[in-house]
């Protein structure tokens, strides 16, 4: 990524991790839920309650991953979103400085 500044590439990356993170949060969201899926493969019996509490163990912990995954793709898509502004911002403002018509 020759002749883009350190700066840019900082920008790609967060804007890189709020994709990222959505897709997680997407793949998250396509996961079935397990509970009473598989209760006739284990049969009745312990091994059939212990996986039914993993499985609704698992749907807790899943649903906080998922909005806590949300919350930072939503984050740092603003993020990215808000150093891309600025970075417009002080161009222009650059720009304006060194316009000889502004400057009179």
């Amino acid at each position: 990524m020759a002749g883009k500044s350190d700066q840019r590439l900082d920008l790609e990356v967060i804007n890189g991790m709020g994709k990222g993170l959505g897709n997680i949060k997407k793949a998250f969201d396509g996961l079935e839920d397990l509970s009473g899926k598989y209760e006739d493969d284990f049969g009745n019996g312990e091994l059939a309650d212990i996986f039914e509490d993993f499985a609704g163990n698992w749907e807790l912990s899943r649903k906080r991953l998922t909005e806590e995954i949300d919350a930072l793709a939503q984050i740092a898509k603003a993020a990215g979103k808000a150093y891309e502004d600025i970075d417009h911002q002080l161009a222009q403002a650059l720009r304006d400085a060194q316009d000889p018509k502004k400057a009179s």
